[in-house]
C-alpha cells in the first residue's frame, strides 16, 4: 500500500477518417508533430524495463516489451500518474483488434483523446466498462487548442462538462493533465458511491488507518501474552523515572532555554 495516490490515464490519437473506428484509433503508431510535442509535456519519458515497480507506479504495464518499451509518467509529492499511450504500444498481426491495447486503455477511468480528425468525437467510441470521462483535445489554428470534457450520465454531478477551454500548445499538457487527474479522482469517488459507509479515502489516509489497525492488534497481542509481574510498559516507565531522578535538572533561567510543554496527546492519528 503506497503512501501516495496513483492514477492511470489512457491517451489516444484520432486521425482523419478515424473518428468512428475504434480499431483504427487504437492501431495508430504515431500522430502529428503537435501531438508528439503534447506527449513530451505530459510527463517524463521512462524506459519500462529499467523501472523499479516498487518506486514507480506502472498501472499494469508489462516491463518486458508486451506493452512497448517506453511510456510517460508524472508525479509530485503526493501522487503518481502513468499514461497508457496507444501510439507507444506495439501492434501485432495476431491481435488485429488491438485487444492488448484496449486491455489497458479500456479499463482506465479517464481517457485523453487528441482528435485531429476534423470531426466530432463521441463518448464511447472506444468501448470500455470503466471509461467514465474523456478529455477531448481539438487542435486549432495559431497553435491553439479547444479542450472539452465528456462523461457518462452517472458522473455529471461530479464532472463539469459545460466548460470549454482555449489553450496554447505550450500550456496544453499542463491543463489536460490537471483535468484528467481531477476527473480520475471524481471517478474514484463515484466508484465508492455504491457503498456509502465506505467513503473514498486517499492512499496515504488508507495506509494510515491500516497502520493504526496493526498497532491496535499488536497492543492487544502484547497484553494477551503478558505474564504476572512487571509488564513491558511498566518496566519502560520505571526505567524512564529512574533515569530522570539520576539526571540533574537544568536551571531554565541559567541556560536561557524555555520550558517545553509536554503534550499528553502522543498519537495524532486519533483525530483521523
Amino acid at each position: 500500500m503506497p503512501p501516495y495516490d496513483t492514477h492511470k490515464i489512457g491517451v489516444v490519437f484520432v486521425g482523419a477518417g478515424q473518428v468512428n473506428n475504434e480499431v483504427a484509433i487504437l492501431s495508430n503508431e504515431y500522430g502529428s508533430n503537435r501531438y508528439a510535442a503534447f506527449l513530451t509535456g505530459l510527463g517524463k519519458l521512462i524506459h519500462l524495463k529499467d523501472c523499479d515497480s516498487d518506486q514507480i507506479f506502472l498501472g499494469g504495464l508489462d516491463q518486458y516489451g508486451d506493452d512497448g518499451e517506453f511510456t510517460y509518467c508524472w508525479h509530485d509529492d503526493i501522487m503518481q500518474a502513468i499514461f497508457h499511450i496507444a501510439t507507444l504500444m506495439p501492434n501485432r498481426e495476431s491481435d488485429r483488434g488491438c485487444c492488448n491495447k484496449k486491455r489497458h486503455i479500456g479499463n482506465d477511468f479517464v481517457m485523453v483523446v487528441y482528435n485531429d480528425s476534423g470531426e466530432e468525437y463521441k463518448l464511447g467510441t472506444i468501448k470500455g466498462q470503466f471509461n467514465f470521462v474523456e478529455v477531448i483535445i481539438k487542435p486549432l489554428d495559431y497553435e491553439c487548442n479547444l479542450v472539452t470534457l465528456q462523461c457518462r450520465k452517472d458522473l455529471e454531478g461530479l464532472v463539469d462538462t459545460t466548460v470549454a477551454k482555449i489553450v496554447s500548445d505550450r500550456n496544453l499538457p499542463l491543463l489536460v493533465r490537471q483535468m484528467a487527474l481531477h476527473a480520475n479522482m471524481a471517478s474514484l469517488v463515484h466508484q465508492y458511491r455504491a457503498n456509502p459507509s465506505d467513503a473514498y479515502a486517499s492512499k496515504w489516509l488508507a495506509r494510515l488507518r491500516h497502520i493504526k489497525r496493526i498497532r491496535t492488534r499488536a497492543q492487544e497481542d502484547i497484553q494477551s501474552r503478558s505474564t504476572p509481574g512487571i509488564s513491558l510498559t511498566q518496566g519502560h516507565a520505571q526505567q524512564n523515572k529512574s533515569f530522570q531522578q539520576n539526571t540533574p535538572t537544568p536551571n531554565p533561567e541559567a541556560s536561557g532555554q524555555r520550558k517545553r510543554l509536554v503534550s499528553t496527546v502522543d498519537d495524532f492519528t486519533d483525530f483521523v
